[in-house]
């Protein structure tokens, strides 16, 4: 069955490279004949994803670029966890974060970059705490299964990371240095040559920290207060896009990414840890974009090539692992009257490499996983585009196991000039990583993907009026998922991964967003909240308890809110955050207790001459709260940052004919 499968994969990735020929091509060589029609300006031109096109039924969130400027200097695990109801599970400051959404697990999260899903194949799960938020400018939060679009992991949302490139800007550049509690420093760096046809941007980092924080042991009576020791961390990276317009008609855009991440890892015990972990990333991303009238054609191109060194000296122990994933994908858009069809082709393939080496043993493990899938959509707008009906359907082929159809339909309608209502049902489904299938000892080779089924509906209002701008919005979806993938102890001693677990997701999601600004003065609040119950149906072994209870770590309810005030040059933050009961126990017999954590952030600037200068001060657990996220992980108290950054900008002068256009 296996060798049947595979040579139907390699037959149909072979008819995915000559489409993908054969569409770059001919539509080259259309683009290249005799045109008279008037061109506008290239910076002008819009090219639309089916991101844009397809999410209107769904819950999405932008996190706006004021909220981006403040978090620049923290990685997207702190900005999520305090801008959004995800719920992120991080083991400590500068340690893993993983996330939460709707009650999903670590490993029902899709991370796009650019529209290529960069999940690592191994492991299944992003880490967010080695994902810098200043190198992208739009960060999208879209909520419930996206499998028809996204594909694998995609059950409890997406994060969308970008940025945008914005033509005939002239010269920009940007330093920024900081320095903070546990002796830490960062300082990170910007250039942007912005012209008529082609942007060059480019971004720098490099943090180093003792990470040498204090905690409360409240288990210990007689010696509460501790140390984090062995903790020490030190992450660089640097993102490069160019992006060019080689004709009126068609964009090119290259971007490469790396990062890299050491970190020693703390033990939180009266033994010191000799644990450490490095984390190496390069990602290249490369896309050609076509625009003319009805027709919007992308094609991508990617490649991750992602290190993971994990190192025990004490119990001899060294892990390498190498993940090399290509991805290929064309995406085309069909534009006529109220009519838009997407369809397209992906072929993505992964190799890893394992090697470890215990107790001066060694063992290399090589594995290969590829997949093709092909996806094709539809929306309908009526009555000047107040409603709206959209349908995607997904069906992927892979060479380890059997992916079903997956699907995606909702409806937007806007109700009246304020209020506007939508529902959106899907079908998505997780792939078993790699580690799942052939991890030794217990990898399980016969593991089925996770298949979920999400209904939601929620209703907007958007009131607009002079200064004054007020967006509420509030959420009810209800998720059922079988096949859910848990790691059980097997008859050999050894754990091993089973399709055992079912889930039952459901509850509410509401965000307010007021936003008053005139002349000088500025007022903006937001307040998220999330109450969702994610429960087993069933018990996952003969002595369980776990039927109808709360998945351990995710917590039923969740709150955020942000105040900021600016007046002139000077901006004030502060913002409160809500994590509720964790249990920590499948019987729910064991929990964490609940935490509120606040932070402030002040931020002044002012120009002398061509350079704009902003000082920035930020508290962090304003409070002095101590909490922990996950168990014997605790978290830092009352900690700071200050910081300079320096902005210049020299725009490009405008031509007779562009000052005539504009």
């Amino acid at each position: 069955m296996k060798s049947t499968r595979t040579y139907i994969l390699s037959k149909t990735a072979s008819s995915v490279g000559v489409f993908l020929l054969y569409f770059f091509f001919s539509v080259t060589i259309y683009s290249q004949q005799k045109d008279t029609s008037l061109h506008q300006l290239p910076e002008v031109s819009v090219f639309q994803t089916k991101q844009e096109l397809l999410q209107n039924s769904k819950k999405s969130v932008s996190i706006d670029s004021l909220t981006l400027a403040r978090y620049n200097t923290t990685s997207l695990a702190d900005l999520l966890s305090n801008q959004s109801t995800i719920h992120i599970k991080t083991y400590g400051n500068g340690n893993m974060a993983t996330t939460s959404m709707r009650g999903g697990s670590s490993y029902q999260t899709a991370l796009l970059w650019n529209g290529l899903n960069i999940q690592n194949a191994m492991l299944g799960m992003p880490d967010l705490s080695i994902v810098p938020t200043l190198f992208f400018d739009n960060v999208t939060l879209e909520y419930g299964g996206g499998s028809s679009l996204w594909g694998s992991g995609a059950i409890g949302g997406s994060i969308h990371l970008q940025n945008k490139t914005i033509f005939n800007q002239g010269f920009k550049t940007k330093l920024q240095m900081s320095t903070g509690s546990f002796d830490t420093k960062k300082i990170a760096t910007g250039v942007l040559l912005s012209y008529k046809k082609i942007v060059s941007n480019t971004k720098i980092y490099f943090t180093t920290s003792e990470n040498n924080y204090n905690y409360k042991d409240t288990l210990d009576k007689e010696n509460p207060n501790k140390q984090v020791i062995h903790a020490n961390y030190t992450a660089k990276g640097l993102l490069q896009e160019i992006s060019a317009y080689v004709s009126p008609f068609q964009k090119i855009n290259i971007r490469a990414w790396y990062n890299s991440m050491f970190r020693n890892l703390p033990s939180y015990t009266t033994v010191a840890s000799k644990k450490n972990q490095e984390d190496e990333n390069l990602k290249l991303n490369a896309d050609w974009n076509y625009l003319k009238r009805r027709l919007s054609s992308t094609i991508r191109l990617g490649f991750f090539n992602d290190k993971l060194n994990y190192t025990d000296s004490a119990s001899n122990l060294y892990s390498k692992s190498t993940i090399k994933t290509f991805i290929a994908e064309n995406d085309n858009l069909i534009s006529h009257n109220n009519h838009t069809f997407n369809f397209g082709v992906n072929f993505t393939n992964y190799n890893t490499i394992l090697a470890t080496e215990e107790n001066n043993e060694s063992e290399n493990q090589y594995h290969h996983l590829s997949k093709v899938a092909f996806f094709l959509a539809y929306k309908l707008s009526l009555l000047n585009s107040k409603f709206s009906y959209n349908i995607a359907v997904r069906k992927e082929f892979t060479d380890q196991t059997f992916i079903p159809f997956t699907g995606n339909t909702g409806i937007h309608y806007q109700l009246t000039k304020l209020l506007a209502a939508k529902v959106n049902a899907n079908r998505s489904f997780r792939q078993p990583t790699l580690n799942d299938l052939y991890w030794k000892p217990g990898g399980n080779p016969n593991l089925k993907p996770e298949d979920s089924y999400e209904l939601e509906g929620g209703l907007e209002i958007n009131y607009k009026k002079n200064n004054l701008a007020l967006f509420i919005e509030a959420t009810y979806f209800n998720r059922h998922t079988t096949n859910w993938i848990m790691w059980l102890p097997s008859g050999n001693s050894n754990w091993s991964p089973q399709n055992i677990a079912e889930v039952y997701s459901r509850g509410t999601e509401t965000r307010t967003d007021l936003t008053y600004l005139k002349k000088d003065f500025l007022f903006k609040i937001i307040i998220n909240t999330s109450y969702v119950l994610s429960t087993n149906k069933r018990n996952n072994t003969e002595n369980d308890n776990s039927e109808g209870r709360q998945l351990i770590f995710t917590p039923r309810y969740n709150g955020q809110g942000s105040l900021m005030v600016g007046y002139k040059n000077f901006q004030v933050q502060f913002n409160n955050s809500y994590t509720g009961y964790r249990f920590t126990a499948s019987d729910n017999t064991a929990w964490l207790n609940p935490y509120y954590i606040s932070n402030l952030k002040f931020n002044y600037s002012y120009s002398f001459s061509s350079v704009n200068t902003q000082l920035f001060c930020n508290i962090n657990n304003l409070f002095n709260k101590n909490y922990v996220v996950i168990s014997n992980n605790p978290m830092p108290m009352r900690n700071y940052e200050v910081g300079i950054c320096l902005n210049y900008h020299k725009p490009k002068k405008k031509t007779e004919n562009e000052t005539l256009i504009n």
